[in-house]
């Protein structure tokens, strides 16, 4: 009986739209220009969270709440909606873009929910600083849900981002160092700070509040599961997923000419496209340089000057990373079919 009333007790004093549940920091990124932070809901399949009124920060400088309209994570990714609603991504220091709402879905088809922040304009330093889902912008007032450190660990920590951690560390949300410097416990971005294509992900559901929960990976992944493997890569640059794909001309899903490839090193990407006695029929300018991971490169015969017949093509895919002073080719198939 006693237990019970316990329970109800506590069920009064904290309503359940008020607990933070399984709310963690899953990835995050500090060497772009575009920081961006990922929230993921770890939980049983019915549980979710409108994490609108939250604040994702650094704590320094001007912050402001996720959204003005309700943002739900859900604990399992629904069938019914078109994006992962598992994942929302926040968009730091990106004011005036509409967020992506329950009301609005992925309004870019990107699949995931991004918001956008007016938030501190330097965020994510790339050398010392900590991240926070935080009731508000205050470190010290108790209402922290989730808590990072990081640093370069260069034996010279930024005084302020201490003050926070040590708000955090009063708080139970991450632990203290046995070492002489603080920067120790928190998680290794590289002496140099992160480069531009890398991420640090959450290695699993667990939280520990330290920095064994994170990785270093070459592999941003927002709005996505991690993809924390060690991938060999040796002296390759790619890898085609598909050594054969067809295209159809026009078809909402065959026609988009998209060219799926994993991405093992920075490269800038071109393609040319033969036929199978080996006249030219296309040649790509150089795609954008390419950051690791799943990309896609895009052939769409009807923008070609003169379109191509139902038949077998060849697509030699070439890359290059000027600083390994490296290059690769690769060849695969590509089937034209106008019959649907």
């Amino acid at each position: 009986m006693f237990r019970t009333i316990a329970l109800i007790a506590l069920c009064i004093l904290f309503p359940a739209s008020n607990l933070p549940a399984g709310l963690l920091i899953n990835e995050f990124v500090t060497g772009t220009s575009d920081d961006w932070v990922e929230l993921s809901l770890v939980g049983a399949e019915n549980e979710k969270m409108d994490i609108s009124g939250l604040f994702v920060t650094m704590y320094y400088g001007t912050n402001e709440p996720l959204g003005t309209e309700p943002v739900t994570i859900y604990g399992v990714n629904r069938p019914e909606t078109p994006y992962d609603d598992r994942f929302i991504v926040v968009h730091l220091t990106s004011p005036g873009i509409p967020d992506e709402t329950d009301r609005t879905g992925d309004t870019n088809r990107n699949g995931h929910v991004d918001v956008y922040c007016g938030n501190y304009s330097g965020s994510l330093w790339n050398s010392d600083g900590v991240i926070a889902v935080d009731s508000d912008d205050d470190p010290a007032n108790g209402g922290i849900i989730d808590f990072v450190f990081y640093s370069n660990r260069d034996g010279s920590p930024n005084e302020t981002i201490l003050s926070y951690l040590a708000s955090a560390q009063a708080a139970g949300h991450w632990t203290s160092s046995s070492e002489e410097s603080p920067q120790e416990c928190a998680v290794f971005i590289g002496a140099k700070g992160l480069p531009s294509y890398s991420g640090i992900s959450r290695k699993g559901a667990g939280d520990s509040n330290s920095s064994a929960d994170f990785i270093i990976t070459m592999f941003q992944t927002p709005g996505r599961p991690n993809l924390n493997l060690i991938i060999t890569m040796g002296n390759r640059l790619f890898k085609p997923l598909r050594k054969t794909i067809t295209m159809i001309p026009g078809h909402r899903l065959f026609g988009t000419g998209e060219i799926p490839v994993f991405v093992f090193a920075p490269c800038v990407m071109k393609l040319r496209i033969f036929t199978v006695t080996g006249v030219q029929i296309h040649d790509s300018p150089r795609f954008p340089s390419l950051n690791p991971g799943l990309r896609s490169l895009y052939w769409n015969p009807l923008l070609q000057h003169r379109m191509p017949p139902t038949g077998l093509y060849l697509c030699k895919i070439e890359a290059v990373n000027p600083t390994l002073r490296h290059s690769q080719e690769e060849t695969i198939y590509i089937i034209v079919s106008h019959y649907r």
